[in-house]
């Protein structure tokens, strides 16, 4: 079985969720000692062997669902939003408004995104506000530089994801958040093997709970919850 929290995962974090996925791998049998890294987030959340991952609310909505079973979701504190929900944050260069996107350039990580693609549309169609040009990025940390080194003009990145780039990419310094979007359920974790799905969720759970504070600090990592999976499903794009 493989196992794997690419959505939030970087050098810096890599020992902290080391960590936690150590204290449930102590819980779960045959469980693998290691996250897999070495694997595409797509190759991961569809393999057969999926035990765990987290993915994006996005595929989970529109395919993962059908093949993966809802195991739990994160709850990162994040503000103004309720427990296990997080919102995007609308970012621009200095001196942009967002009343200037209807002929500015939109940055956008990928279209399966749902913080940096779906739930940013729906916000600005419920502005009146469509965006002239738009260029795909790759990630979340490249929409920031991009804004950043004047490439694009705004874009809409995760609340967990932009903490992580405030607290370690100097290049933050040169963008400014403009708005946020309204809270949406969380980054979902997800099995293949729905006889483990309950195991799987109070493990997750103790192991956030017993996880040293420095760890859950590094991670933000405030508890292990469940969401109302139709939540995930109805999303209105």
């Amino acid at each position: 079985m493989i196992a794997g929290l690419p959505m939030y995962d970087r050098p810096e974090l890599f020992e902290a969720h080391n960590k936690l996925w150590q204290l449930v791998h102590e819980q779960i049998v045959e469980s693998p000692k290691l996250l897999s890294r070495n694997i595409s987030p797509w190759n991961l959340w569809t393999s057969p062997k999926l035990l765990l991952a987290q993915t994006c609310s996005s595929p989970y909505r529109n395919t993962l669902h059908k093949t993966t079973f809802y195991v739990g979701t994160a709850d990162y504190n994040l503000p103004n939003c309720p427990p296990g929900y997080y919102n995007s944050l609308i970012i621009g260069r200095p001196g942009y408004e967002l009343s200037e996107g209807t002929k500015g350039t939109f940055g956008y990580n990928e279209k399966t995104s749902h913080s940096g693609w779906t739930a940013p549309m729906a916000h600005f169609r419920n502005l009146n506000i469509l965006p002239k040009f738009f260029v795909e990025t790759g990630s979340h940390r490249a929409s920031v530089k991009a804004v950043a080194q004047g490439k694009i003009d705004f874009a809409a990145i995760d609340a967990q994801s932009w903490r992580l780039i405030e607290k370690y990419d100097s290049f933050v310094s040169n963008v400014k958040v403009l708005g946020h979007t309204n809270p949406s359920p969380g980054l979902p974790f997800i099995t293949s093997k729905i006889n483990l799905r309950k195991n799987l969720f109070n493990a997750i759970r103790q192991a956030v709970r017993n996880l040293q504070k420095q760890y859950r600090s590094v991670l933000y990592l405030n508890d292990f919850v469940t969401i109302d999976e139709n939540k995930y499903l109805s999303f209105q794009s």
